[in-house]
């Protein structure tokens, strides 16, 4: 049987995964990104993938496939989401609640944790990276959530795992998909603040307080 892996990367971690399933699943498999995809591209496959990045708690890119909820459906698919936070059973459901509308509720959807590159963003993600940053850097003072930012932005960030493709090569190969359990819990902010905070005078990164987002993380998701 043949899939059709459709990807929507900004800055490469998205795609990393893609053509990593695509090996994994060998003969059949095709990955093609989100702006070359033509919808009669499903009448030659039995099986589609959509993965892209999270961006705000929305899958980017995902209206493809709500235009084309009838094709999808019909298909033997799955939605992959890509963010930067560890995923869990909170972040799941709420992406889930958030972007899958009731036609498409049937599809499993799986969440990967991607990474960030700031060299490879193009046109209004630049644009936007360099007004935060330059604002930022001239601030009098920052919080220690602000200074995250800038250490975020700066550096190269990779934490995609390769074995974490192995619950979706197991749901296209066999069918089985375990979807986690219903919480309570808050979904996480979408980075982790803390791999990014410098330590303090005691050498002890600061915690972060619940609900600590700062105006600037506010701004940033806004635009």
């Amino acid at each position: 049987m043949r899939t059709l892996i459709i990807f929507n990367s900004l800055t490469g971690f998205t795609e990393k995964y893609a053509l990593a399933l695509r090996e994994r699943l060998g003969d059949g498999a095709e990955a093609v990104p989100l702006k070359k995809f033509k919808v009669k591209m499903l009448d030659n496959f039995d099986k589609a993938v959509f993965m892209s990045r999270v961006i705000n708690n929305t899958i980017t890119g995902f209206k493809t496939v709500v235009k084309y909820a009838n094709k999808f459906a019909e298909k033997y698919a799955a939605i992959v989401a890509v963010g930067m936070a560890e995923p869990n059973a909170a972040q799941y459901h709420g992406l889930e609640q958030a972007n899958i509308p009731y036609l498409l509720k049937g599809i499993p959807m799986f969440v990967l944790r991607g990474g960030f590159d700031g060299e490879r963003l193009k046109g209004k993600d630049k644009l936007m990276v360099k007004f935060t940053c330059s604002r930022l850097e001239k601030a009098p003072s920052r919080t220690r959530e602000e200074m995250a930012l800038l250490n975020f932005f700066a550096a190269k960030s990779d934490k995609t795992d390769l074995d974490a493709l192995a619950p979706i090569e197991e749901y296209l190969s066999n069918g089985i998909f375990t979807p986690p359990e219903k919480t309570d819990e808050k979904p996480p902010l979408w980075m982790n603040y803390e791999e990014f905070m410098e330590a303090d005078d005691d050498g002890n990164e600061e915690e972060e307080g619940e609900g600590a987002e700062s105006e600037t993380e506010e701004e940033i998701k806004n635009q």
